[in-house]
């Protein structure tokens, strides 16, 4: 009996526990290799992410695989380094479903790249560069070569620390240039200098696209929180690239992959809200209510815990920052922000509005490269009971007055009328 209590006990922590990692991403990946030597040569970057316990299973473009079977995903991220294989398995429709599924997408370009990556790419904000072109600067280049493609690049998002925590060591890159769509889902990671611009391989003619709107490494994340990150280079993620020298000094190339990619992978940057408190403070004008009954102006105190997962510490932590409440029906009656404190805790006292109906009270985060979170409650407001009513009203005082002035008025003028005597003429 022991055993069988035991037993249960484990069954349901685990799947307690796994039903947590399922919020934050899971760990199955499909890698599709151009070819399998790219095993090799990138041998740092995957194993790293199979130090961190992702599951990588390699495939190569022409192998049959399924995304989705049955309406379940078989895998949490994809890796795509084909960007020039025209035989990839499955469409760009079905990755735009996988993507619409909440799952994650790692893809990357070359001088050649398929319509399919095209078609990827441009379903999520991103416009690729013609067919054998590069990005070209002629000032901002690795000067232990002669080849101008080659370039040291520092030009990182600076809106969005949380996604690659505050990187300030310059990289080197070599690869095809895209440009970004104008729309707050995406994030222009890492883009050229001024003095940049893209080109033909061969001849060095210039495209349209050309400086800090030459996008070199870029991401999506999509309103359901799914996360997707394109960069115009395959070599980024190489062990040459991650071993290579700037002015004798190390390049940020590994340190950019690792936090880009866990980023990507929903390691970071995730928030979920608990420990909701919504409680009327009792004053002497609602005390005859029942303390779980809202009514009009009526003061509130409002609670709210959120976290933020630590991929590192692979723990929820405490986000501090700020917190967006609305309090609506309709439209809403109240919109402020509340500032947390180190124990993740968002607090604020105010007063309901003078309507009644049913409201919502929303709140809710959305700031770039963390998930969006919207934390919803509904909650209905009466009005005052005929009890609750103040016994007179100082705005109605003047009305008061002319009441009683009336009711002296009138008791003056009975008075006057039956005692007073008008005399007769004789």
């Amino acid at each position: 009996m022991m055993m069988k209590s035991i037993l249960i006990t484990f069954i349901i922590a685990s799947a307690l526990l796994s039903s947590v990692f399922a919020e934050i991403g899971g760990k199955r990946t499909l890698v599709v290799l151009d070819d399998l030597s790219i095993k090799k040569t990138h041998s740092t970057f995957f194993k790293t992410l199979e130090n961190k316990g992702y599951k990588l299973q390699f495939e190569q473009p022409n192998t049959k695989v399924l995304l989705e079977k049955y309406g379940d995903f078989n895998y949490d991220n994809l890796i795509l380094f084909s960007p020039s294989s025209e035989s990839l398995s499955f469409s760009s429709a079905d990755v735009t479903r996988f993507i619409d599924g909440g799952n994650n997408v790692l893809f990357v370009g070359s001088n050649v790249v398929s319509e399919t990556i095209r078609d990827i790419a441009q379903e999520c904000g991103m416009e690729i560069e013609e067919d054998k072109t590069l990005v070209f600067d002629h000032f901002n280049y690795d000067k232990s070569q002669s080849d101008h493609s080659v370039l040291v690049a520092d030009q990182f998002i600076d809106d969005s620390p949380i996604i690659l925590q505050g990187l300030n060591k310059p990289i080197l890159f070599k690869g095809i240039g895209h440009k970004i769509r104008n729309n707050p889902l995406n994030y222009a990671i890492l883009t050229g200098s001024s003095t940049s611009f893209s080109a033909k391989a061969v001849s060095g003619v210039s495209t349209k696209l050309m400086g800090k709107s030459c996008g070199l490494v870029s991401s999506l994340q999509a309103r359901n929180n799914a996360r997707v990150t394109f960069s115009g280079s395959l070599e980024l993620f190489s062990d040459k690239s991650f071993n290579s020298k700037i002015d004798k000094n190390e390049s940020g190339n590994k340190e950019f992959v690792e936090r880009l990619v866990s980023w990507t992978f929903q390691e970071r940057g995730i928030l979920r809200a608990s420990e909701l408190e919504l409680v009327k403070i009792s004053t002497e004008s609602n005390s005859t209510v029942a303390p779980d009954v809202f009514t009009i102006k009526d003061e509130v105190k409002y609670s709210l815990k959120v976290e933020e997962f630590d991929g590192v510490k692979g723990k929820w932590v405490p986000y501090v920052g700020s917190v967006q409440l609305e309090v609506i029906m309709l439209d809403p009656y109240i919109r402020t922000f509340i500032k947390g404190d180190a124990n993740g805790l968002y607090k604020i006292h105010f007063k309901l509005p003078d309507v009644y109906g049913v409201f919502t009270f929303e709140a809710s985060i959305h700031k770039s490269g963390y998930s969006v979170l919207e934390h919803i409650y509904r909650k209905p407001i009466l009005p005052f009971r005929h009890d609750s009513y103040e016994r007179f009203i100082p705005a109605a005082f003047p009305y008061y007055a002319t009441c009683f002035s009336m009711l002296i008025g009138t008791f003056v003028f009975s008075v006057i009328f039956l005692f007073n005597k008008d005399q007769l003429n004789k």
